[in-house]
């Protein structure tokens, strides 16, 4: 009772400490209040701002409460396993003193147990506990608390990670609960309190324009001195004091010189220096990161706050150049890069903004100087940075300041001179020019802390460098030259171990490349080969090669991310290799476009296997062996707008390209090759498929363009039949590839052979009347039931070459292989259905048409007899030969002409044709009835 009374005394005394939600709340509901009202400027506004900001601090409170509720819940389930662990350590519990005897008397009532889990009451009354003997005592622990039988559905699992929304949640609170949270609150509601009433007191005149501007000049200085003199005391209160002032005193000076000219410029520049200086030295003297930021933000933002569109941007920008000399003069004393960057952000920012709006053409040379200026501070601040510790290229930080700042100024810069001729290539040559000195200068020096700013600075250079070829020549020589350049960078890269040289030589031909593809349409091939088109794709591609293949020897030294650029610039090249001779092809050689594109196609697939083997480079070999695949593709898509595969020259080029994957292939399998052939088996069966299409659509073509009626559709089911027949031949041959494999062929590659089979006999029974032409019909010996007929020859020869495991892998599982034999009994049926309507087609007259054939008297009469001869025939020999399936299957038939007898037949009994059927029929139940019972189960099945 005691521990428990204590238990819960503590418990209450935790719930009595929770911090109260009154001071968050208030705080929140004026901050919020001040906010949305001084931007609405209505009693209305600042009401709806107190009432969110006291909402959002009871949101916050009731989230401290939750987690501290969770945080208990946790310690009491963890309690119980503590004791229990406790109690069963390996340690031998210390003996007990024997107790003294006591005379007999009644045993005591031992004080109930309860389950202290939440909200739980106490019994009235409890019934007693029979006392355990002596020795079940000793060896059983005891617990204060019982163990709760179930974890609380509303317990949370500390091992879980939060949410992010909790994360971000906890974050604010933390940030707001530290330093001095009303400080915060404060100095943010000076700093809109006194922007308000500047502009309040500007619209309506309430006092002297000079009494305004001394009430805020004294009121900054309050600032500072109150926060200097409580900077040792309280630091934190103290600078955000300080910046407070600061920024007062700058938009104090700012706006009664530039709005009201209470103060001459010349007056005013001193003054605004003093400022920046002195919120620097106040920032140095501290170590204050947070003043240093605060005072140059509220500088930047000042002239924005007070701005009455005047467009004087000389005064904007000598503002701006003091408070960029206040970075200048921080940044040598403290390695603040945050107050760089901002900086930084400011100043190209608002002069950006600046330049989209208010520029003119007759500010060139004002705007240009002020951007050189802010351009050389930010590069000494870059320097000043690694003076004392080196540079951090990867955070964003230095990073954003030592990349970022040339493109944004040169940007700026190119958008004021770009209608001069020439300023351009000079400005991009005069800045490469600059870098380079200032990277040699600093690599003079031999300081450690400047090595990676001494190759970004170099590699800015480059950049800039580069960039003036372009801007001075045309984009052949642009091309030309920057994917030599960039090979070469890449290769003294490699052999330096340079990280930033190759990846700059790697980014700079893909810029080539960009180049020469954006100015691709100003240029003209004039003369085969030797035109700007064909030698600019011709220097990408061998720059791009070159590249790859350097990135191949030096692959040992290469890190993580590196790894994959050999393949893009081994593909990059050859694409240009690829574009340069079609285009040419393409321009030249119109009338032979699709052969000698193929031709070509083979040629280079050939050249980057020879390559590959000579230099035993595995990755020209890879890409040798799968372009014909891809050549074929794109030669089967220009064959449609050709009208046939052999057009312009296409049998040589189709001749050669296969013939080429054949010999690579080859030279893969006995093993000369050494590329990644994970896909080496699409390729036997690609090359099949493409051969089956090519031979099919050049016949029927060469066909039609001869004759007509059935004949030009009989090579699209014949060619892949016969492939199938060749396929299925018993053993394989010729011994490679058929035989060597025949796993390969025999299902992945002969399957869609057989679908197209079966697709295009069910297509041409259904839309084709077999007209032979010169030819007479004669009924299953025409053209196309010959075709057909053989078409079933060629899949009965090749599904049964198959074995076992073959099958299986075409997912036919069952033993008795009574799935493909109902697909092929259907197509028979439906073959000789077709042959009997084209039969009477050609014999009597009737119709073809599917409505023709439906009204037809004659032809539904012939079905019904011949549907019932086949399943006469059908019953006749399963129950002979004891096939209880197929007497099944004859039987459905029966009853499906039955069926039809009554349903279609029955309609014009008079006529002979359907007397005739019905009749026919008849005799054929009663014989068949007769003739062909039933046949028993198999002995396996009567058994079950």
């Amino acid at each position: 009772k005691r521990t428990w009374t204590l238990r819960q005394r503590g418990l209450h005394m935790q719930a009595n400490q929770e911090p109260s939600s009154t001071g968050m709340t208030w705080a929140l509901a004026v901050l919020v209040a001040i906010v949305i009202g001084g931007a609405d400027e209505s009693a209305a506004g600042f009401l709806i701002g107190a009432l969110i900001g006291a909402l959002l601090g009871q949101v916050l409170h009731l989230r401290t409460l939750v987690k501290n509720q969770r945080e208990r819940i946790d310690s009491l389930q963890q309690r119980p396993r503590a004791v229990e662990a406790e109690h069963h350590t390996d340690e031998a519990p210390a003996p007990f003193p024997e107790p003294r005897p006591k005379p007999l008397s009644p045993a005591p009532r031992q004080a109930p147990i309860f389950d202290r889990t939440p909200n739980t009451e106490l019994p009235a009354a409890a019934e007693p506990v029979i006392a355990a003997p002596a020795a079940a005592r000793s060896a059983e622990p005891i617990s204060d608390v019982a163990e709760p039988a179930t974890t609380p559905p509303f317990a949370s699992d500390s091992s879980l990670p939060p949410a992010p929304i909790d994360d971000w949640v906890d974050k604010f609170i933390r940030w707001f609960k530290g330093g001095n949270p009303l400080a915060r609150i404060g100095i943010v509601i000076l700093f809109f309190g006194a922007t308000f009433l500047a502009k309040y007191a500007a619209e309506n005149r309430l006092f002297p324009i000079e009494l305004r501007f001394i009430g805020l000049a004294l009121g900054a200085f309050a600032l500072l001195i109150v926060g200097w003199r409580l900077k040792d005391r309280r630091p934190m209160y103290a600078q955000l004091l300080q910046g407070g002032g600061i920024a007062g005193l700058y938009l104090t000076v700012f706006a009664a010189s530039r709005l009201f000219h209470l103060i001459p410029l010349g007056l005013a520049l001193p003054l605004l220096i003093v400022i920046a200086v002195t919120s620097a030295i106040l920032a140095v003297a501290q170590n204050a990161l947070s003043l240093a930021v605060i005072g140059t933000a509220g500088g930047f933002l000042a002239p924005i706050m007070v701005s009455t569109g005047s467009g004087n941007h000389v005064a904007l920008f000598t503002y701006y150049a003091i408070l960029n000399l206040g970075v200048f003069t921080v940044a040598w004393f403290r390695t603040w890069r945050v107050l760089n960057v901002l900086g930084f952000l400011f100043t190209f920012t608002i002069t950006g903004l600046w330049r989209a709006s208010g520029y003119h053409t007759q500010d060139l040379f004002s705007a240009d100087a002020f951007l050189i200026l802010f351009f050389l501070m930010y590069v000494g601040v870059s320097i000043l940075n690694c003076v004392r510790q080196p540079a951090n290229l990867k955070g964003y930080v230095s990073g954003s300041l030592v990349f970022g700042l040339p493109v944004v100024a040169f940007t700026l810069h190119a958008t004021m001179v770009s209608r001069i001729e020439y300023a351009l290539a000079w400005s991009a040559l005069i800045l490469g020019v600059f870098y380079f000195a200032l990277a040699f200068t600093l690599w003079r020096t031999r300081r450690e802390n400047f090595r990676l700013l001494v190759e970004a600075f170099a590699a800015i250079g480059v950049i800039f460098g580069s960039l003036a070829i372009p801007l001075a020549f045309d984009t052949r020589t642009t091309a030309a030259m920057w994917a030599v350049e960039g090979a070469g960078l890449v290769w003294l890269g490699l052999r330096q171990d340079r990280k930033l040289a190759r990846l700059f030589g790697s980014f700079l031909q893909i810029l080539a490349g960009i180049g020469f593809f954006v100015g691709l349409h100003r240029l003209h091939s004039s003369q085969p080969l030797l035109n700007s088109i064909y030698l600019g794709a011709l220097m990408l591609a061998i720059s791009g090669v070159l590249t790859s293949f350097w990135w191949h020897r030096h692959r040992i030294r290469l890190a993580t991310y590196e790894s994959k650029i050999e393949a893009f610039f081994a593909m990059w090249g050859v694409c240009w290799w690829l574009f340069a001779g079609i285009n040419e092809i393409h321009a030249h050689m119109r009338q032979a476009l699709l052969g000698s594109a193929l031709i070509y196609l083979s040629a280079t697939s050939a050249l980057l296997a020879f390559i590959g083997m000579r230099t035993r480079w595995s990755l020209p070999q890879t890409m040798a062996l799968y372009l014909p695949a891809i050549a074929a593709l794109f030669g089967v898509l220009y064959a449609f707008d050709a009208g046939r595969p052999f057009a312009e020259w296409g049998e040589s080029g189709w001749l050669t390209i296969l013939a080429v994957q054949v010999g690579l292939l080859y030279l893969l399998d006995v093993k000369r090759l050494e590329a990644n052939a994970s896909g080496e088996h699409f390729l036997h069966v690609w090359s099949l498929w493409v051969l089956a299409l090519v031979i099919a659509w050049q016949t029927s073509w060469w066909v039609e363009s001869h004759t007509g009626g059935v004949w030009p559709a009989l090579p699209w089911g014949v060619v892949p039949a016969l492939l199938l027949a060749v396929i299925g031949r018993r053993p394989p041959k010729p011994k490679w590839p058929l035989d060597r494999f025949e796993d390969i062929y025999r299902t992945l590659g002969a399957l869609p052979l057989a679908v197209g089979t079966i697709a295009w006999i069910v297509l041409v029974d259904l839309t084709n009347p077999g007209d032979p032409l010169w030819l007479p019909y004669i009924p299953l010996l025409n053209p196309l039931d010959i075709s057909v007929a053989l078409s079933l020859a060629c899949l009965a020869l090749w599904w049964t070459a198959l074995n076992g495991e073959q099958r299986e892998s075409l997912g036919s599982r069952d033993d008795q292989q009574r799935g493909p034999l109902a697909v092929f009994a259907a197509l028979v049926f439906f073959w000789l259905n077709a042959a009997l309507i084209r039969a009477l087609h050609y014999t009597v007259g009737t119709p073809v048409t599917v409505f023709g054939i439906m009204d037809s008297q004659v032809v539904q009469a012939a079905l019904s007899i011949f549907w019932g001869l086949l399943g006469f025939a059908a019953m006749t020999i399963a129950a002979r030969q004891r096939w209880r399936s197929v007497w099944v299957v004859g039987a459905a038939l029966m009853i499906v002409v039955v069926a039809k007898l009554f349903l279609i037949d029955l309609s014009s009994v008079g006529t002979i044709a359907r007397i005739a059927s019905f009749l026919t029929v008849g005799v054929l139940l009663l014989v068949t009835g007769y003739l062909a019972p039933l046949p028993p189960k198999p002995a396996a099945d009567a058994a079950t």
